[in-house]
Parts: C-alpha cells; sequence; structure tokens
C-alpha cells in the first residue's frame, strides 16, 4: 500500500473514531434529558425506509419524530403499518435538527409502542458501530503496511 493509501485510510479511520467518541459523550440517558416535550395527536404518516430508522408524522404537527430501528422492524411492513395509520398518541421526544424530533416514548390507549430503551440501544449500536469501523481501519493500514521477509 502506498503512503497516499495509507494516509487517507488513517485519516478515514481516526474521524471514525473522533465520531464515536463524541457519540458517546453525547449520549444522555433519557433521565438526564431536560428538553423533553409531550405531544399528542394521531398519527398522519408513517416514514418506513427500507434502512435505518423509521419516522411518523402527527395529523396536528408540523414536526417529524424520528423513530427506532426496532420500530421499523416491527410495525413496517404492510398489515402492522396500516393499522397504526390514525392511533391516537402520546409521545415524548426532543427536538433535534429544525422540524426534527427524536422520540423516546410513544403510547397509545392499548400499548406501548416505543420506550426510551430502544433509543438507548440505537444510540449503543451506532456508537459501537463507529469504533469497530475505526479498529478495522486501523488493523487494515497496519496489515497491508508489515515488512514482508523474503525468504
Amino acid at each position: 500500500m502506498n503512503k497516499f493509501g495509507q494516509i487517507s485510510l488513517l485519516i478515514l479511520a481516526s474521524f471514525f473514531l473522533f465520531v464515536g467518541v463524541k457519540s458517546a459523550f453525547n449520549n444522555k440517558p433519557f433521565a438526564e434529558l431536560t428538553d423533553i416535550q409531550r405531544f399528542e395527536g394521531m398519527i398522519y404518516k408513517l416514514h418506513c425506509p427500507h434502512k435505518g430508522a423509521a419516522a411518523l408524522s402527527l395529523d396536528n404537527s408540523t414536526y417529524t419524530f424520528n423513530l427506532s430501528v426496532k420500530f421499523r422492524a416491527d410495525y413496517c411492513n404492510g398489515n402492522d403499518s396500516q393499522a397504526l395509520l390514525g392511533k391516537q398518541v402520546s409521545l415524548l421526544a426532543r427536538p433535534v435538527n429544525g422540524e426534527f424530533y427524536q422520540s423516546y416514548e410513544i403510547k397509545s390507549a392499548t400499548e406501548t409502542l416505543l420506550t426510551p430503551e430502544d433509543i438507548a440501544a440505537d444510540q449503543g449500536g451506532s456508537t459501537f458501530g463507529m469504533f469497530l469501523l475505526a479498529l478495522l481501519t486501523f488493523g487494515f493500514v497496519a496489515y497491508k503496511s508489515r515488512k514482508r521477509v523474503n525468504t
């Protein structure tokens, strides 16, 4: 591997490490969050991407509420997602970026759809993923840069 490739990969690995450390220090437990707001309304639209976390919109709000990957897996198939449309819910969320809020808890009259533990699991998985990418990239550079012994 040439020097430019090594330096580029080391910079990339350092970036992954930086994002992982920043993510680890910025994650507060749900109990310590102070900017939580309660929203109540009817689920107007459910956003279900093929990968990543789902989101929803309420009928009386212009905000988009980010959900968890587990929520997408549990409720974003044809039958379950349609059943949620029109359901009255109460949710706890905090602002993250302009019109977007991170949901921490969603409850309907009959069930709990999202818990703070689901969100903590997503955040922990993302942080672990950044550290793993950094480790793998550093390991790849070290492996490709080793000195070979000619016999």
